[in-house]
């Protein structure tokens, strides 16, 4: 499976250093506010992929790449926001893992279909964080096909609910990921405030914290020290509670 996600990285690559895509990028670029300062492909990469990069400078540059790609010759932006999301996208390929182990080179063209799927229906009026969206709205259509008509493998069932060890934030058994990660936040965030979100998403969903960044619109520096924030006032907490 990691043979064939990363080929079609490096044919999405490929294709974006052609003489033809590069003539198209100007254009496409042209008239366009987030885009009109970049240069070629790997200027835009190097804008939307620095860590030290402007959270909301990506979001403008990631929005001016949606309208293009909902225009009449949508297949270069398209392509660009493959590429632009693919940090994001290979959190999501995978959490989604587990059910595609019989298929598992399924998987990375499902996954980049419904991303492409959700680029063409995104109504940009009503979103603000176009990554996270994109990202989330793909993975959530992704597991409602799977609950539709299962054909990932089950996981091995516990032998009984009694060897598991009791939550410290008092969660039920056998919660999946998205369910966790809601109640996690929700219980977490009397202690450490809106870090919760970040905490949640790297512990449970098993993001890095740079990938968690992305997805809630803030700087990998600034999501490290979060992070790290975040970690120490809950070891007090429930250091001093065990």
């Amino acid at each position: 499976m990691r043979a064939s996600w990363a080929a079609l990285h490096a044919q999405l690559s490929r294709s974006t250093a052609t003489l033809r895509f590069q003539t198209d990028f100007a254009e496409l670029c042209r008239g366009r506010t987030g885009l009109a300062r970049l240069k070629d492909p790997a200027a835009l990469f190097d804008a939307l992929h620095c860590p030290r990069g402007d959270a909301e400078v990506r979001n403008r540059i990631l929005r001016a790449l949606v309208e293009a790609a909902q225009g009449p010759q949508p297949e270069p932006a398209a392509t660009l926001l493959l590429l632009a999301l693919w940090p994001g996208l290979d959190a999501a390929r995978r959490r989604l893992s587990r059910c595609f182990l019989r298929e598992p080179d399924a998987l990375a063209s499902e996954l980049l279909s419904r991303v492409l799927e959700n680029i063409q229906r995104l109504d940009l009026g009503r979103v603000a964080w176009i990554a996270a969206t994109l990202i989330r709205n793909a993975e959530r259509d992704i597991k409602r096909s799977l609950q539709a008509a299962p054909v990932f493998d089950p996981l091995p069932e516990r032998e009984t609910a009694r060897e598991e060890p009791a939550s410290l934030l008092g969660l039920p058994l056998g919660l999946d990921a998205d369910a966790a990660v809601g109640l996690i936040a929700s219980r977490l965030r009397a202690t450490i405030g809106d870090d919760a979100a970040l905490v949640a998403a790297v512990a449970v969903r098993d993001l890095r914290q740079g990938e968690a960044a992305l997805a809630l619109g803030c700087t990998p520096a600034a999501a490290r020290k979060r992070y790290q924030r975040a970690l120490a006032r809950l070891r007090k907490e429930f250091g001093a509670a065990a």
